[in-house]
């Protein structure tokens, strides 16, 4: 049976030429081919052209497209009108506490933090968002072995994305707060007692 390479482009029309060149970089990051990209940067446009077999060059463009619609989609995303946590997820590739976002936020002097549901709203912009984010899902990483309860795996994970501590010296500062019980259980909610780190890590 022959094999048949063949060659097909096609080009798409970017808002700017800082979108193109972001919409390349998540491309190349994320999504696998299979085939030769080439990819030609003019101004605000992308000429795409794909080598290959013929049914992997078809299904390349078809990724690549739907890489597009979507990456289009969370660009498009402001959180002063609300994501939802499914869209959040989407955009870091991890499902993340809402509450645990929203108290971070506004420690960080962010305004107009509201939980609705499964949709946060916050007067700030999605970069903004979307690095707060990252740094929880990055302290969730670091707290999912902790055989320690819910509520002080929340308050642990705000303080690292918060002050950048280990979960040891959080536990101790928590302790020396009165805080914790000898269980290394939480007597108050897990919100207050990231107070008693605020005063000891100043931002």
């Amino acid at each position: 049976m022959s094999r048949i390479f063949i060659e097909r482009s096609f080009t798409y029309s970017c808002p700017s030429k800082l979108f193109c060149i972001e919409l390349l970089e998540k491309l190349e990051e994320e999504v696998a081919l299979g085939v030769e990209v080439y990819a030609e940067l003019k101004q605000d446009k992308i000429i795409f052209r794909i080598f290959g077999l013929e049914p992997s060059v078809e299904e390349a463009i078809v990724k690549i497209k739907n890489f597009i619609t979507q990456f289009t989609k969370i660009k498009a995303l402001n959180p002063k009108q609300g994501l939802t946590a499914e869209q959040l997820s989407k955009l870091i590739h991890k499902a993340i506490p809402l509450d645990v976002l929203a108290e971070v936020l506004k420690r960080q002097g962010i305004a107009g933090v509201v939980i609705e549901g499964n949709t946060i709203y916050a007067d700030t912009d999605l970069e903004t968002l979307q690095v707060y984010s990252q740094l929880i899902a990055k302290a969730l990483d670091k707290t999912k072995f902790l055989r320690l309860s819910y509520n002080i795996k929340k308050a642990i994970t705000a303080a690292i994305a918060l002050y950048n501590i280990d979960v040891r010296e959080i536990l101790e500062k928590l302790k020396n707060c009165g805080m914790l019980n000898e269980n290394e259980e939480l007597i108050v909610p897990w919100q207050r007692a990231l107070d008693c780190l605020e005063e000891a890590y100043p931002m």
